[in-house]
């Protein structure tokens, strides 16, 4: 992978996992030192980002991460639930034995995880995996961009653990599923597993305005 392409994907994931906070500035001279390249392919890796919605470029000053807007993530949320169900069906369809295993590995490092961020790193790597079995990389890229988009979601419900340790029960029912060829129920757990994901959400932040 080239230098440019790693820059490009560690920021990404500094911005989906939240280690930048929404609005947090990204100073395109401080990062060019701390990747140790010229400001080139940082500038290069920020119009990526920006156009994966991710951040706002500064004109001649540099860029700020996104905010999370609601109506544009309930948009973006949308359009991933009815894509989630032709993720079920192909995987069903084509996911290979040695995909299948790779999830089961996964799954149990997941289990043995006790850092609630790593959960969600790990979970994000088990979608991946999945999308990647569906062998229609048009898919899989689609739904990358989208979940990157909504995983910042997560950090918003950080005193909510139950639905992150539930997450590698609903994989081993997904795993099961995917065994047994099922594709209707592999399309309804991803439903249910990313419906329950933004009513987590939706529980937390109304639990976070007083009576």
């Amino acid at each position: 992978m080239s230098k440019r392409n790693d820059i490009f994907n560690e920021l990404k994931r500094r911005i989906v996992f939240f280690d930048y906070k929404p609005r947090q500035t990204l100073n395109i001279r401080d990062l060019s030192q701390e990747f140790g390249v010229s400001t080139i392919p940082i500038r290069e890796a920020l119009i990526r980002l920006e156009e994966e919605k991710l951040i706002s470029i500064i004109p001649n000053n540099g860029a700020y991460v996104s905010d999370l807007n609601f109506q544009e993530l309930k948009d973006v949320f949308e359009v991933r639930l009815f894509l989630l169900g032709m993720v079920g069906e192909l995987a069903a369809k084509r996911a290979k034995q040695e995909d299948i295993l790779e999830m089961k590995t996964l799954n149990e490092k997941m289990k043995q995880e006790k850092s609630r961020k790593r959960i969600i790193e790990l979970d994000a790597q088990f979608h991946d995996l999945l999308n990647k079995s569906t062998e229609n990389e048009a898919l899989a890229e689609s739904l990358e961009k989208l979940r990157n988009r909504l995983g910042r979601l997560w950090y918003l419900a950080e005193k909510t653990e139950s639905y992150s340790l539930q997450i590698p029960q609903e994989i081993e029912s997904m795993i099961k599923a995917l065994e047994e060829r099922d594709e209707e129920r592999c399309k309804q757990i991803l439903r249910k597993h990313a419906i329950s994901f933004i009513e987590t959400i939706k529980i937390s932040l109304y639990d976070g305005y007083p009576a």
